[in-house]
């Protein structure tokens, strides 16, 4: 999924919303984008911050993004926005969009199922989408799929989607 993601943007400034322990900005990195990665968990900020000292982080939720408009090239999100509830998707997806250049490259994977929960294990909390369900969702918002997939995980059927701000 990176090296696509690279193929449809070789070079830029990306944004990665939901950078957790800061593993794919590692990689991202190498393949010479300029990077800067937010999540909403303090915690895994402090991971990823120490995983990758020289790397720019930010504490900030997608709702919460504040970077001037249009900043970066690209954007790249992955089991993120999973854990938003479908009934603020559109204004996560609207604020991701005012971060990026028109043009610019996306890449978002969901899991694949029906309707939203709160998983018991862990409390948190899960959407599940259909491929053609969060596709109108994408279009809904001015994103134009580029190009889609579904990936089989270890317990997920995975939804990803290169898309076109």
């Amino acid at each position: 999924e990176m090296e696509r993601f690279h193929e449809l943007l070789p070079v830029g400034k990306i944004l990665e919303v939901g950078s957790g322990s800061g593993k794919d900005a590692e990689m991202l990195k190498k393949m010479g984008y300029e990077y800067v990665g937010t999540d909403a968990s303090d915690g895994l900020i402090k991971v990823a911050r120490k995983r990758n000292p020289k790397i720019t982080f930010r504490n900030v939720g997608v709702h919460d993004l504040d970077f001037p408009k249009h900043e970066f090239d690209g954007f790249w999100t992955v089991a993120t926005l999973l854990h938003i509830p479908k009934n603020r998707i559109d204004k996560a997806l609207k604020k991701i969009k005012t971060q990026i250049k028109p043009g610019g490259i996306g890449f978002i994977t969901m899991k694949a199922g029906v309707g939203e929960k709160e998983d018991p294990d862990t409390g948190r909390w899960f959407a599940y989408y259909s491929r053609d369900e969060f596709q109108k969702v994408l279009e809904r918002n001015g994103y134009r799929v580029v190009e889609e997939k579904s990936s089989k995980g270890e317990k997920n059927l995975w939804l990803c989607f290169w898309v076109k701000v």
